[in-house]
């Protein structure tokens, strides 16, 4: 379903709902945040694992090396970039693939379509993932692939020639005033980017905000306008994933007017939500095992719905 700002014209919010939905569904942390004003917030300092809400951090990486002029292309190759991977059947894939899941390269799934047991336990994920087959040629299918970010992590430092921890910190968030964030690192010290990241809700909420600024932040472009709006709000291989962006999934006509909703949600309940048209951002963490009753999104978008 599509929305436009007709759904919008008569907006009004009661913060009481939405901190009272964060205490009855298990929430750990919760900001709301429009035109960059916090609207509504619920233990917002709480430092959570996001789970798979880390990937993005792997686009708005890629954006700081194309901003800075070292990463002139999205078709650069893991051939050029990891010389062990000569001839490779990987070779040829490009990061464009990896951060849109269109890789082609093996990710071990159990029969639910999760990540294997032997997945989840591995000591090296970077050589694991090294030595992966292809399952289909590049650029021919979408698959959710946990494997492909692990690639776009070793594609990412290669290229910035620090560890991602590391240049995040000097690029992003030092910047941006995050002081929240870590990343989990494997058994051989290197960060998993498809998961890991371990982050307030208050500073989850300015990740959503420097999407929603198109790359500005204080002032400073610190990603260039032209990445933030091709990573988060156009399909990248539009017959294959027609909302699939670099990492970022979206919902709406692109690229104008801008999309409805961008997001990226992590198991359990995490989410970083962005409505355009809106100037809103919602970010929510949530570590509970229990199941999350609450479809986010959706109830964020119900707040501000004309009665």
């Amino acid at each position: 379903m599509l929305y436009t700002l007709a759904h919008f014209l008569a907006l009004s919010v009661d913060p009481k709902a939405l901190v009272e939905m964060a205490k009855t569904s298990d929430t750990a942390g919760l900001v709301i945040l429009q035109n960059g004003q916090r609207i509504a917030d619920y233990t917002p300092s709480r430092r959570v694992h996001v789970q798979s809400v880390s990937k993005p951090l792997l686009s708005l990486a890629a954006g700081c090396l194309h901003t800075d002029g070292k990463l002139p292309s999205l078709d650069i190759t893991l051939g050029e970039v990891i010389p062990k991977l000569k001839g490779d059947p990987k070779e040829k894939i490009t990061l464009r693939q990896l951060m849109a899941h269109v890789s082609g390269v093996l990710h071990p799934r159990n029969e639910k379509g999760q990540n294997a047991e032997s997945f989840k336990n591995l000591r090296d994920t970077r050589a694991f993932a090294l030595a992966q087959p292809l399952e289909e040629p590049p650029g021919t299918k979408r698959r959710y692939n946990n494997t492909g970010m692990i690639l776009t992590v070793a594609m990412i430092e290669a290229i910035a020639g620090e560890p991602l921890a590391q240049y995040l910190d000097r690029r992003l968030f030092q910047p941006m005033g995050i002081r929240s964030a870590s990343l989990m690192k494997d058994r051989a010290g290197h960060a998993y980017g498809y998961m890991g990241l371990v982050i307030n809700a208050e500073d989850l909420a300015k990740i959503g905000q420097l999407v929603l600024n198109d790359g500005m932040w204080d002032g400073r472009q610190l990603i260039a306008q032209s990445w933030m709006r091709e990573s988060t709000r156009q399909a990248v291989f539009p017959q294959i994933s027609p909302r699939q962006s670099l990492i970022w999934n979206f919902q709406g006509v692109t690229p104008e007017p801008p999309p409805f909703l961008i997001q990226h949600s992590g198991d359990g309940g995490n989410w970083l939500i962005i409505f355009p048209d809106l100037k809103l951002v919602a970010a929510r963490v949530r570590d509970s095992k229990s199941e999350d009753p609450v479809n986010f999104p959706q109830f964020v978008y119900q707040q501000f719905q004309t009665p």
